[in-house]
């Protein structure tokens, strides 16, 4: 399987954040994460300040999350019958 090395960014002018999963919308071949859609929609938004900083915490969040994560090993798979010995006296 293809490993998966980021989202893309925000389309917004002057916007920095990375998008996350569950965290952008898209629209017309754009990308905008919830924090610019809800400002360019619903300026008034009484939260947008809460909706800003959650945001941005789950962009570090999922940056830790991937960076730290050892993708690189390979599974053991089905071992030999011959290294196992004779599978008779196995249950």
């Amino acid at each position: 399987m293809a490993k998966h090395h980021a989202w893309r960014q925000c389309d917004e002018d002057g916007c920095d954040i990375q998008c996350t999963p569950m965290n952008f919308v898209d629209v017309d071949s754009k990308r905008y994460c919830l924090w610019c859609w809800v400002k360019k929609n619903n300026p008034s938004h009484p939260e947008l300040d809460q909706i800003e900083e959650k945001v941005r915490a789950e962009v570090e969040v999922w940056r830790c999350q991937k960076h730290t994560r050892d993708e690189n090993g390979l599974p053991d798979g089905p071992k030999s019958v011959r290294s196992q010995g004779n599978r008779v006296h196995n249950p």
